[in-house]
């Protein structure tokens, strides 16, 4: 008798184990919503860094405007300065 449920009972499994095993490598649809998601975090993670890029670049020609702003000469002579003050 305990041959046969434990054959019973190891058949049952081995039937449930093949149920519903379908094509694994398929996604579901929340599967590919969330790759398409990824693909969109993906892109505006470009764009930023692609604006970072820039906005480096600006900064370092202001940083060089700014330096060539400080290294500037004074008025020449006492009537420059007077139109400076104007």
């Amino acid at each position: 008798m305990k041959k046969a449920t434990l054959l019973a009972l190891t058949c049952s499994l081995l039937a449930l184990g093949a149920c519903n095993r379908g094509n694994q490598d398929q996604l579901n649809e929340a599967q590919a919503t969330d790759a398409q998601n990824l693909d969109e975090l993906s892109n505006d993670a470009a764009n930023v860094a692609s604006e970072a890029a820039a906005l480096e670049n600006q900064a370092e020609q202001l940083n060089q405007e700014a330096k060539a702003l400080d290294n500037a000469t004074g008025p020449e002579t006492p009537a420059d300065e007077n139109i400076q003050g104007m």
